[in-house]
Formats: structure tokens, C-alpha cells, sequence
């Protein structure tokens, strides 16, 4: 009898203690996850669209917790954010910028816009189109849709291939720059008339109109590097010569610099479809001689190209201030 008291008491005891410590282990753990589900992060200052080249400063709060706040962004080529929220904007895109204390955090998607659009138009394309197209809004002449283009005397490389290389490279370079891009073509197997491409600048809400070409000659021993634009007695296109002068004197004389190419300057030219349905400033770049092997060579490098891309922008950002 005796027996069975002592080990009702053990009993007792052992469920006092358990019942003891399962109180007191759940009741910290309650209260911890409730400050937990407590905290809150508020972002207080915010932007949804920004500027490439800008900066803003996000400002955000807590609540529950004695956490510093920290911030982040998804995508820090598109921008980059400091310990205080400074966001400056880098290229066109979206991101995502958290604000974080703990376990808790608030979130805001912003919109880098770029500075201004670019329309890039890489010239010609892996097989010409010899329909005929009015040159010019009401224009009786007309021309062929999309010449084949010319070809590398020693490269054997086809104009419508260095275009599109020279074109890609120049996208990145200005995105880098904090311009929007828009590119008429990004592959060689298109059928794209030079009135569509001018076209699709237009609508696509671009600023300028940049037509990357290379250029050929009879003459082996001719270089250099031109900008063509649309004169004040073009018929079609004459409100747009003084921008595209300023335009084509802008980036040849960046080009030029940048790359050592002779400059032989800019050229009035009123016969070209592509230029005369724009109603945007545009120029064409003739980057160079591919009929000149010298020169042909060079261009096929990618430390030439990198100048070509580094002038072309040098001159776009030129043409802006």
C-alpha cells in the first residue's frame, strides 16, 4: 500500500513537471512568433517611375521591431540602391526594391524610363526586295524596297551581317547609357522595306532615327566614314533637315574622333524611302569603305566595332546637350 502512495506521488510529481514545462516553453514561443507576426515595414517615400541617369531616395518605417532597415533591388544593372535608400536609375527596366527589418519587409516595383528612345535600323537585310515602293508620302518615283546591300572586298562579309553586328553592340552600349532602344531588325532573315522600317520608327514613339549602313565604291583606294541627312528642299521631309544636320554633324564628328576614320563629312541626301517617310530627325551613318580592304578588315574586329559603337553614342549623347 505503502508502495503504490510513492508511486502515485512520483506520478504526480513527474506530471506537475511536465505540465510545469509545457506551459512555460509554449508561452515564450507564442510570444516570440506574435512580435514576430507583429513587426511591419512600411515604405513611406516612394517612386514608381523613374528616369535613367536619376536618382531618388526611398524613405521606409517600422513597426514591432528594433531591426535596421535594409534595402535591395532585383536587378542592379537596371539600378542600384545604398544603405540610406538612395536609388540611382542605370537603364531602362523594372525592378523591384525591398525594404527589410528582420523577418519583415515591404516591397515597391519601380520603372526606369529611358532618357529617349533610339530607333536603330540596321541596314539591308539577307536577301533584297526589288518591288517597288513610293521613295515619299504621294511620290510618283519609286524605288526598290531593300537593296542587297554591298559586301567586304576581303571579309567576303555581306553589309546586311556587319549592320546587325554593329547594331546589337550599339543597343547594349546605349541601354548602358540610359536610353530606351528600338531596333528594327534583330536577325538577317527578314523581308522589312525601307518605308516599313521608317514606319515602325515612327510608331514605336522613338526620338531619333539612326540608319547604320557601310558604304562601297569602283574606287579601292576610297575611305571614310559620312552622314547622310534630308535637306531644307526635300519634299517630303524638309521640317526635319535642321534636327538631322545637327543630328549627322553630332555623331560623324564623334564617329570620326573616336574611331580615326577619315571624316568626309555630311551629306544632304533627298532620294532615300527610308529617310523620306520618317517623321523623325534621322541620318544615315555610312560607317565606312567595305570595298576598301584595308578598311573592310577593320570593321570586322571587335575592337573597331567597340569604337564605332563608343562614337555613334558619343555623338548621340553630343546631339542632346
Amino acid at each position: 500500500m505503502k508502495s503504490m502512495k510513492r508511486l502515485g506521488s512520483v506520478i504526480l510529481i513527474v506530471l506537475l513537471l511536465v505540465v510545469s514545462v509545457g506551459e512555460h516553453v509554449p508561452v515564450h514561443a507564442i510570444a516570440t512568433k506574435q512580435a514576430s507576426s507583429q513587426a511591419k515595414v512600411t515604405i513611406t517615400k516612394k517612386k514608381t517611375t523613374i528616369t535613367a541617369g536619376k536618382s531618388y531616395t526611398f524613405r521606409a518605417k517600422t513597426e514591432g521591431t528594433t531591426e535596421t532597415i535594409t534595402w535591395s533591388v532585383s536587378n542592379k544593372k537596371i539600378g542600384t540602391i545604398t544603405k540610406a535608400g538612395k536609388f540611382s536609375a542605370k537603364r531602362a527596366g523594372k525592378v523591384t526594391i525591398t525594404a527589410k527589418a528582420g523577418t519583415a519587409s515591404a516591397k515597391v516595383k519601380v520603372t526606369v524610363k529611358g532618357k529617349q528612345i533610339i530607333a536603330i535600323d540596321p541596314g539591308h537585310q539577307s536577301k533584297g526586295n526589288n518591288e517597288k515602293e513610293a521613295i515619299g508620302p504621294g511620290a510618283k518615283t519609286t524605288k526598290a524596297k531593300v537593296a542587297s546591300g554591298t559586301s567586304g572586298v576581303s571579309s567576303k562579309v555581306p553589309e546586311y551581317k556587319l549592320t546587325l553586328e554593329v547594331s546589337l553592340k550599339l543597343k547594349e552600349e546605349l541601354l548602358d547609357r540610359g536610353y530606351e532602344v528600338v531596333l528594327t531588325r534583330d536577325t538577317n532573315d527578314v523581308n522589312i522595306s525601307n518605308k516599313e522600317r521608317a514606319l515602325f520608327a515612327n510608331e514605336s514613339g522613338a526620338d531619333i532615327c539612326i540608319r547604320i549602313h557601310a558604304d562601297g565604291s569602283t574606287n579601292a583606294s576610297v575611305t571614310g566614314a559620312s552622314a547622310l541627312y534630308p535637306s531644307t528642299k526635300n519634299p517630303y521631309v524638309s521640317k526635319l533637315s535642321k534636327a538631322s544636320k545637327k543630328l549627322a554633324n553630332s555623331v560623324i564628328k564623334s564617329y570620326c574622333k573616336k574611331t580615326g576614320a577619315k571624316n568626309r563629312g555630311i551629306v544632304a541626301r533627298d532620294d532615300l524611302t527610308g529617310t523620306n517617310w520618317s517623321t523623325i530627325p534621322v541620318i544615315v551613318l555610312e560607317m565606312g569603305f567595305m570595298s576598301n580592304a584595308k578598311e573592310d578588315k577593320r570593321m570586322q574586329t571587335d575592337s573597331y566595332q567597340k569604337k564605332i559603337v563608343e562614337g555613334i553614342c558619343n555623338g548621340i549623347d553630343s546631339y542632346y546637350k
